[in-house]
């Protein structure tokens, strides 16, 4: 019985097989007379089957702690691309060292969220942007792609966020010491920042401080040497590669002597002037909400410090610091503003449809729910049309000289630093803050850092 079933079974399939073929061979020939009479019918059917055809890519995040809240943006994603599926990568503490494992194990992720100095040193394995069909990229300031390019001009990852060095201020404390009101735009010069805070002292308060960290004096504050006030990415560029080259007397540099101009009128108003190494961002961040200093060369990062301690009443923002003593330069009215993390495509896993999925995932991170990203990040977004609210007022500071187009180019700052340039320069920096070294001296190390690079 079990025998005869079996063979009945296998009848029957192929029957079904060789009816099925039959209808094949009939579609077939009907298909070949529908495309002769209709010209090109057949090509029509072959474009609906590629608008319907299905796409999985990846997304990897190098952003802690922000899983549920990428998770929600794919989501939404993929209800306006039903033809998109996203996998979402949850964040890994070893950022850099598992996106290079995801590579090695043949799983890359289409879109990946990195430093621009990891998405420049992996180009090889990213697929360029190209503005003439990306035409969204027309949104973002070039200032902030330039981190992104390979010496040949072509772009490998377009930024989702900016932060920015400056020097922040508490206005209500400014105005209460001077009795006058406070607008950061009529800080033009080193002597105006001088003026101001010799008015705030002679109300009784202190005028500015420095946080004496390494990393706050060596890559913060020294940065501004090679950076925006050089000019372009390549003059900044050029202008290492002469120090590199021994061709700069820093002690003579124009630039040089003007950023150390303003350095030094901050340490003289410092409020951490009797212990000027103390370093602690938290102890500073609390005497500047508690009104004792008005101002503080940092971040827009500074609001963590801030957040829990300030006063609701006071306003706070961030303003740029004056790096010459002319009032008609216009980097002394310009934000120091520098990419954070960008995202990148992958060319040598991801087949040309996912490529072109991951540039569409790309355009909505960027452009389709600004607020959430915002909410999301809580740093500022480098897009020229940005119309969103931050919860920090010193974010919030930055995005308007963002809009207003009022920043300068931190090239140096993202690409040109080596890695222990902060540590090595920082010292110096420290030494010069409590006058163990003078600025010559200072000049000179900093001279032979740069001149030691050539050999390594």
């Amino acid at each position: 019985m079990k025998k005869k079933l079996v063979t009945k079974i296998v009848s029957c399939a192929l029957v079904s097989i060789m009816a099925i073929s039959l209808m094949a061979c009939g579609s077939k020939s009907n298909n070949s007379n529908n495309s002769n009479s209709n010209g090109g019918g057949s090509n029509s059917n072959s474009e609906s089957s590629k608008e319907d055809a299905k796409t999985t890519i990846s997304l990897y995040t190098t952003i802690p702690g922000k899983d549920k809240e990428f998770e929600a943006l794919c989501d939404e994603f993929m209800k306006a691309n039903p033809n998109i599926t996203v996998n979402y990568i949850a964040y890994d503490s070893s950022e850099k060292q598992k996106w290079m494992t995801l590579y090695a194990s043949g799983e890359a992720p289409t879109v990946a969220v990195m430093d621009p100095v990891d998405i420049r040193e992996n180009k090889e394995n990213m697929l360029p942007y190209d503005s003439s069909t990306d035409t969204w990229m027309d949104k973002i300031d070039s200032a902030y792609l330039d981190v992104f390019k390979s010496d040949d001009g072509k772009i490998y990852g377009i930024p989702n966020s900016v932060q920015a060095m400056g020097i922040l201020y508490n206005k209500t404390t400014i105005e209460k010491a001077t009795g006058e009101k406070f607008d950061p735009s009529t800080i033009k010069s080193t002597s105006d920042l001088a003026a101001l805070c010799e008015k705030i002292k002679k109300g009784g308060v202190s005028p500015i401080m420095f946080t004496g960290v390494d990393w706050s004096l060596g890559s913060h504050y020294l940065s501004q040497v090679f950076t925006g006030i050089r000019g372009t990415a390549d003059q900044q560029l050029a202008f290492i590669n002469d120090l590199k080259a021994g061709k700069v007397d820093l002690k003579k540099d124009a630039a040089w002597n003007s950023v150390m101009g303003t350095f030094d009128v901050i340490a003289k108003y410092n409020y951490n002037s009797s212990d000027p190494l103390v370093g602690n961002t938290d102890i500073d961040g609390q005497a500047m909400a508690k009104g004792d200093v008005a101002m503080w060369f940092m971040g827009d990062w500074g609001w963590s410090y801030l957040s829990k301690v300030a006063t609701a009443d006071d306003e706070y923002g961030i303003m740029p610091c004056p790096l010459t003593d002319d009032p008609k330069d216009a980097i002394n009215q310009q934000l120091g503003v520098f990419p954070s993390k960008g995202y990148s495509i992958d060319a040598s896993h991801s087949d040309a449809a996912q490529q072109a999925a991951g540039k569409k995932l790309v355009e909505y991170l960027c452009f389709g729910n600004q607020q959430a990203m915002a909410d999301l990040l809580q740093v500022a977004l480098p897009y020229k049309d940005s119309k969103v609210t931050y919860s920090s007022p010193i974010v919030q500071s930055t995005q308007s000289y963002i809009q207003n187009q009022a920043t300068y180019s931190t090239y140096a700052f993202s690409l040109l630093l080596p890695s222990d340039f902060w540590s090595e320069n920082g010292a110096v920096m420290q030494r010069y803050l409590v006058k163990e070294f003078d600025r010559d001296k200072a000049a000179g190390a900093i001279e032979d850092y740069w001149k030691a690079q050539n050999k390594k």
